[in-house]
């Protein structure tokens, strides 16, 4: 696709960027495009997006995107979130959840965004606290990830024994409260980030 091979060389040497995602690290840009192409492109429940930061001649900072979106019920969730390392700790990221709120919230009408983390991953909390999404709770063994992935270990009679499970921190913020407060604090963020 048209930014994967320059988020892939972004990638190359930081595999701390897979920490807490329920994947491996990408060998090689075509498999990173696989991966998009089977994940998401072929699912019509999500939607990937290139982060682009403006203030650096639109070079690629990572990637964001919806998933489990469900239109009968005015909802998805923000997620597969990766942040380059060179635009970790920047206006990057909440510049990009921002847009993407505004987006379902304004554009799509939905009712319920929700974002999911693990319940370890300090960096990924601190962001969806910051943009007003609520801690709904842990669901234990909510998700089964990939073969080599560190997570918790399954039982012994386990039918997918070398796939670790992981357990999710459930986030979201709903209409009322966007419409409530967090719609303008989210605006003036996404204000003063394109004010430099």
């Amino acid at each position: 696709s048209l930014h994967s091979q320059t988020f892939f060389d972004g990638l190359v040497g930081h595999p701390e960027c897979f920490t807490y995602m329920a994947m491996l690290p990408f060998a090689t840009v075509n498999e990173l495009d696989d991966w998009a192409e089977k994940q998401i492109r072929q699912d019509r429940s999500r939607a990937l997006y290139a982060m682009l930061d403006k203030t650096r001649s639109n070079r690629v900072a990572g990637i964001i995107g919806i998933l489990n979106t469900v239109p009968e019920n005015l909802s998805t969730e923000i997620g597969l979130l990766f942040t380059l390392p060179a635009f970790q700790r920047t206006h990057v990221t909440r510049t990009a959840v921002g847009l993407l709120m505004r987006f379902c919230f304004d554009e799509l009408r939905l009712r319920r965004v929700q974002w999911r983390a693990d319940p370890a991953n300090a960096a990924s909390i601190r962001v969806a606290e910051y943009m007003g999404f609520q801690r709904e709770g842990i669901r234990r063994w909510d998700y089964v990830a990939s073969s080599g992935v560190p997570g918790h270990a399954a039982r012994k009679i386990d039918p997918m024994p070398d796939c670790n499970g992981l357990h999710v921190l459930y986030f979201a913020i709903c209409w009322d409260d966007w419409e409530g407060e967090w719609g303008k604090k989210v605006g003036g963020m996404l204000e003063s980030s394109q004010r430099g």
